[in-house]
């Protein structure tokens, strides 16, 4: 089990409340009843043609335009049947998600599946590749069968899929195979710089792996490389991937192995996690439990938000999934600050849509913001709608402190960090995080304090990699002190904010 940087952190503020008498904090539980943020509605069942919209991706285009790819669903079985007729497309928006064009066959069904969407914009050229996935259903079994189209005009047109089954080490298509689905990436950092990596899943002679599959030519040809065949406990499938600060890929993984018992251990199980440390060749860590994030067993996204080597002043990366273990419910945007070592709980993190949801897909729109592309509806219909939410610093809180907190102050620390007080008007709190900039990943002296008139200062210090802190208190009616440390740098505030 992983020691929690975040949970020593809440332990202190505890701590902290009680020093000066103030309530309990709120519980860890749930999420508030209401969401923070608006949205659009991008799809909607019985439209356009279709019968229901599902499997969401996005990704933002060279030109600034949003592309929003969904399987189009009409003629299975029963209803919104994962297996039909099924159409990939794809709207677009101009205006950064208000609004949406009309949807645009991309791969048609022609009465088989054509669905799973990985789309990756590659930075250099603009060129956009996606990844998907053919069933049989009019015709013949074929199994799950992997392909690649390119565009080279930012989504206008795209080029016929090409199957990949071989290519990926398959001497025929699996029983299973699902790319994706969300956004694949493209490194940045280290030795395979340039590098395509997305996430993928299959069953194939009966046993189940998650893996990674790359591409060194701009998504012309492929391989599949860091795999896991893991043991009955843990089935990964569904895998979004983020690249870490230091180069590393993290992949975030649905637990299928757990559909039986959503709600063992309170729904710690339901999450999976990988590390691979060679630009996607093989896992440096497999497939382990992410007890952190408690969600029913679906797919979820990950994405970047911040970064400190790209003039970000700390690191944030973003989970997006339902929050109830035994319901697809309540999608919550969580955070984490030392790149994906630990996360929020739900209640720290920011709600988009309080009823039922399902799959999810995000996509950085500034250095301050991200868009949440998901499935949501009703009570019983998590897979009505396909919206569109953007989160900024705002709404997700302030740095390390959690949903709810807003920056009031903040103080540089040099180029070793920040310091932030913070404030929740729900809860009548204060609280203060100090966030390394310079030698972020490296174990540094830190620290992170709070004096509120009239009691002792309360102080979170050490030697800590990412951040101090948070250190919370209540302080109605009276001035703080406020300050941290990083790099040697220090400040300390004066008395105010006062009442």
């Amino acid at each position: 089990m992983k020691i929690s940087r975040v949970a020593q952190g809440l332990f202190a503020a505890l701590v902290a409340i009680a020093a000066v008498g103030a309530s309990p904090a709120t519980s860890l539980a749930a999420p508030a009843a209401s969401a923070a943020v608006g949205n659009t509605v991008v799809y909607k069942e019985k439209t356009e043609g279709y019968d229901c919209f599902r499997i969401p991706a996005v990704v933002k285009a060279n030109n600034g335009e949003l592309l929003a790819f969904a399987e189009a669903r009409k003629g299975g079985a029963t209803f919104c049947n994962d297996s039909g007729d099924i159409d990939l497309v794809v709207k677009r928006s101009a205006d950064n998600g208000k609004s949406w064009s009309a949807a645009k066959v991309v791969i048609e069904g022609f009465g088989d599946t054509k669905g799973n969407p990985t789309p990756i914009v590659v930075p250099s050229t603009g060129r956009i590749v996606l990844l998907s996935v053919m069933e049989c259903v009019k015709n013949p079994d074929c199994n799950r069968i992997p392909r690649v189209s390119l565009s080279d005009d930012h989504g206008k047109t795209w080029t016929a899929p090409k199957v990949l089954t071989t290519q990926l080490g398959f001497s025929a298509a699996p029983d299973w195979l699902a790319t994706g689905p969300s956004h694949g990436i493209v490194l940045t950092r280290g030795a395979h710089a340039g590098r395509i990596v997305a996430g993928m899943s299959y069953t194939d002679g009966g046993k189940n792996s998650g893996a990674l599959i790359y591409s060194d030519d701009q998504g012309v040809t492929w391989k599949r490389g860091a795999t896991d065949s893991t043991a009955a406990a843990l089935n990964p499938q569904e895998i979004s991937v983020t690249e870490l600060l230091d180069g590393r890929v993290y992949a975030a993984a649905r637990n299928q192995a757990n559909n039986g018992n959503k709600c063992l251990d309170g729904g710690a199980k339901n999450r999976a996690y990988a590390i691979s440390s060679d630009g996607g060749a093989s896992f440096s860590t497999k497939f382990t439990f992410e007890e952190d994030l408690i969600t029913p067993v679906v797919q979820a996204s990950t994405a970047r938000m911040t970064a400190t080597d790209k003039a970000g002043k700390y690191n944030r990366i973003l989970f997006a999934a339902p929050s109830v273990c035994d319901r697809r419910k309540e999608l919550v945007v969580r955070s984490s600050f030392d790149e994906g070592a630990n996360w929020q709980g739900n209640s720290a993190g920011t709600l988009v849509w309080s009823g039922d949801a399902a799959y999810s897909d995000m996509v950085q729109l500034s250095s301050g913001s991200v868009g949440v592309l998901y499935e949501a509806g009703p009570a019983g219909n998590a897979n009505e709608t396909i919206r569109f939410s953007t989160v900024t610093e705002t709404t997700l809180g302030a740095p390390v402190c959690g949903g709810g907190y807003g920056v009031i102050d903040s103080a540089p620390l040099g180029t070793a960090g920040t310091v932030y007080l913070s404030y929740n008007a729900s809860n009548g709190q204060n609280c203060v995080s100090t966030m390394k900039s310079a030698s972020a990943g490296t174990a540094t002296a830190t620290s992170a304090y709070l004096e509120v008139q009239g009691s002792a200062r309360i102080t979170d210090s050490g030697s800590f990699s990412w951040f101090a802190g948070p250190v919370r208190a209540a302080a109605a009616d009276k001035c703080v002190k406020w300050g941290g440390s990083a790099g040697g740098v220090k400040y300390d505030s004066p008395s105010e904010h006062c009442g």
